[in-house]
């Protein structure tokens, strides 16, 4: 079992630590995905619109009163939204990676995804068709695989000459046997996602990346035990000489 508090007392330091705000890029990064949020939910909804930050999200009605845009446009608005989210998702991993390798990470690098979007889309997608495969048999066996490729993006993030499928079969030998400890983790932190509620989402410029860097902790911690992903010193090529294993 992994140090929980030693990874979370890390993970603050780290995120003090950075040279480019980590709060600032947060708060860009929830600004955005806001947006975005209210652009989609402005489009698919005639009666009013939710809204989303993080984790939360609030409806806003009396804004937002207009008639149905047609399926298309609908159609159109939710799937660039979804792209772009995906997008700044990554960005904003390769942002604390950086950070977290003492790298100075310009706020510019939130938008760095574009350059492999082809990929960070294809592996989006391949992760959401097999956790609902997994969610048809039951609510379980979906919440494992959801565990299961937790890494998945960390691993593309960190090294974008990989295969989506490499990235995924890192993840499923990382996550081995440290799916409960995950599941755990995220559990610590559900008193943090209630005061981000009460405080209408603020808090979230100081909770998320604190998340986010003791996830990357965990990541981290779990590759140098396994020997498995990018390490220290290993050139990027090296990263796919591991054994493939396919087994739940």
């Amino acid at each position: 079992m992994l140090n929980r508090i030693e990874l979370k007392r890390g993970a603050k330091v780290i995120t003090k630590s950075a040279r480019v705000s980590a709060y600032q890029m947060t708060l860009l990064y929830l600004v955005i995905r806001f947006a975005l949020s209210l652009a989609d939910n402005y489009v698919s909804a005639d009666d009013g619109t939710w809204v989303q930050i993080g984790d939360m999200q609030f409806q806003v009605q009396s804004l937002f009163h207009h008639a149905a845009f047609p399926t298309p446009v609908v159609v159109f608005v939710s799937v660039l939204v979804w792209l772009l989210g995906c997008v700044l998702d990554a960005g904003y991993i390769q942002y604390h990676q950086g950070v977290r390798r003492g790298e100075e990470m310009p706020i510019a690098s939130l938008f760095d995804g574009f350059g492999f979007v082809g990929k960070i889309v294809l592996l989006n997608l391949v992760m959401a068709v097999f956790i609902a495969l997994w969610s048809m048999l039951l609510i379980v066996p979906g919440i494992i695989a959801a565990y299961r490729y937790r890494f998945a993006l960390y691993n593309l993030c960190e090294n974008p000459e990989l295969g989506v499928m490499d990235a995924l079969n890192m993840s499923k030998q990382q996550t081995r046997g440290y799916k409960l400890d995950l599941f755990v983790l995220d559990v610590t932190f559900l008193g943090w996602s209630l005061l981000c509620v009460l405080t209408a989402g603020i808090l979230s410029i100081w909770i998320t990346p604190y998340i986010q860097q003791t996830d990357l902790g965990y990541f981290e911690a779990i590759k140098a035990e396994k020997g498995i992903g990018r390490m220290p010193g290993r050139s990027p090529d090296e990263d796919e000489a591991f054994h493939h294993d396919d087994r739940f």
